[in-house]
């Protein structure tokens, strides 16, 4: 698993707060889905594209959790069914086939642009809201 922290976290997280859990969950569920596509479009480039079918099965997802007293998303970055049951074979390889890994090497050239997307998304959230609870 992958873990980022992103310096002044805290400080979203209490404008988010502010917001109302209902759009505060809203604008976290976008950023953190807007975070996933720059990974997801260079794991579709790197991916062999002998049938094309493993290319277009790679999605993300973002599930939300409660914790304590916070809300924990956590972004998925993965293949969909049936064609996920194949598909770390050409992650990792087997005893007969080599590997062709795409989604390690999507996380590890994109992880700094999947960051700055979710700060947009997040910034622009939050003073979309915030307008709007001025009635501006």
């Amino acid at each position: 698993m992958i873990k980022f922290e992103i310096k002044g976290a805290k400080e979203m997280e209490r404008l988010l707060r502010a917001l109302g859990p209902e759009l505060a969950n809203k604008v976290g569920d976008k950023a953190v889905l807007a975070g996933t596509k720059p990974i997801v479009k260079e794991a579709k480039r790197l991916v062999r594209k002998r049938t094309r079918k493993l290319e277009r099965a790679i999605t993300s997802t973002v599930e939300r959790r409660r914790t304590s007293q916070q809300h924990e998303r956590t972004a998925s970055i993965g293949v969909r069914p049936p064609t996920s049951a194949r598909a770390h074979f050409e992650e990792f390889g087997t005893r007969k086939q080599a590997a062709h890994p795409f989604i390690r090497p999507a996380m590890d050239a994109k992880a700094g642009e999947a960051l700055d997307e979710m700060g947009k998304v997040l910034a622009k959230g939050i003073e979309d809201a915030a307008l709007r609870l001025a009635g501006k």
